[in-house]
């Protein structure tokens, strides 16, 4: 079965969180946008990926349109190794992590999926045998501009039925409101985006610590000074969590190999390569104590392939969604979070393809 075409395709859907609209390189962040890789073969079958869009889509499109699809094109769509070890060796000049990275990250998905159709099998059953069919979910908020709306959307993903959620606060005085919100029987991890240095770190972690959070997550700017990391591990009883950030899997692998003090491992399916990344790192981990929770903030394959992977996994991990409202549903109501859990699909490949009504809604050039 030959590649005939790998095209993309960006939709960006207007979302609501309760809150003005965040900053995203200085601008007012409206939509949630997803760079879809569309990969079509000679036998009909057409394979969906993800790509890391945001703000940089137009960068990660040139790089899928100008340097990944030509090498594919005439390719064995279910030879997706060795297609995939030819392209790394064909690009890696332009880098191993970045735009690059991220069209390959679709690209792979787009080939689990069409490897599953063509064997009528689940993704996950292409990978290993499934532990669980349904999986946890956590509620991802996203920074609100004071207290009284972070307690708010905090107590409503309780009430929604999250039994874990994560914070993107920056004080301590934030922590505990939000731990004030939920109660103390839900679980409550905070993402910091790199925000200290070392000593920074250090301080934000000692005040945050009554407030018993599950994990600390990348807590220190550059997200790759791992070194820091070590240091902060030594210093406080908070678990540590990064990997959005790691660049490839070889690059994920050397991380895990040193006393690096993580505690669990966040690789991205659209950052970091993929399907083949996520189960690479999540092997890499296990074998050094090292609990696999995917970045998952994205509504589209990137979000099925995570949780096809985490089904095949032991160690409880747990899904993340952005908790927003979405104006559409691009997997249609398939995805849904239903008392803090979501069905993983059971069909073919990654088991839902974009909806067509949405995508002729919302694309964008």
């Amino acid at each position: 079965m030959k590649i005939t075409s790998v095209k993309t395709i960006v939709v960006s859907i207007p979302y609501d969180y309760g809150a003005p609209p965040m900053l995203l390189g200085g601008r007012p962040r409206t939509t949630l946008d997803t760079l879809l890789v569309r990969v079509e073969t000679d036998g009909g079958l057409v394979g969906w990926g993800d790509a890391f869009g945001v703000t940089v889509w137009p960068v990660t499109r040139e790089a899928i349109e100008q340097l990944v699809a030509p090498l594919c094109i005439g390719m064995d769509a279910l030879d997706r190794p060795g297609l995939m070890q030819r392209l790394e060796r064909s690009l890696y000049h332009f880098g191993r992590s970045g735009p690059l990275q991220y069209a390959l990250s679709g690209l792979d998905i787009a080939l689990w999926d069409l490897q599953g159709k063509a064997e009528r099998k689940p993704v996950h059953a292409l990978i290993g045998p499934q532990v669980s069919s349904r999986l946890p979910v956590y509620a991802s908020l996203l920074p609100y501009p004071n207290l009284e709306l972070l307690g708010r959307y905090a107590a409503r993903a309780v009430h929604d039925g999250y039994r874990h959620v994560k914070l993107h606060e920056k004080t301590p005085a934030a922590v505990a409101a939000a731990r004030q919100a939920i109660g103390h029987d839900v679980e409550l991890m905070v993402d910091v985006n790199c925000a200290f240095d070392l000593e920074g770190a250090k301080a934000f972690a000692c005040a945050i610590e009554s407030s018993r959070p599950m994990w600390l997550e990348e807590p220190i700017f550059p997200p790759d000074d791992f070194a820091a990391i070590t240091a902060l591990s030594n210093s406080s009883r908070i678990p540590l969590a990064l990997g959005e950030n790691v660049g490839n899997a070889s690059e994920f692998e050397r991380l895990l190999g040193t006393a690096s003090g993580l505690t669990f491992a966040q690789p991205s399916a659209i950052k970091t390569g993929g399907i083949t990344a996520l189960v690479r790192v999540a092997r890499a981990a296990q074998s050094v104590g090292v609990r696999l929770m995917p970045h998952s903030a994205y509504f589209g394959p990137g979000f099925l392939a995570t949780m096809h992977v985490l089904s095949t996994l032991d160690g409880a991990p747990v899904l993340e969604r952005f908790y927003c409202d979405l104006g559409a549903k691009l997997l249609g109501p398939g995805c849904d979070v239903t008392g803090g859990f979501v069905q993983v699909p059971d069909l073919p490949g990654l088991g839902f393809d974009p909806d067509p009504a949405v995508l002729a809604q919302f694309s964008v050039s």
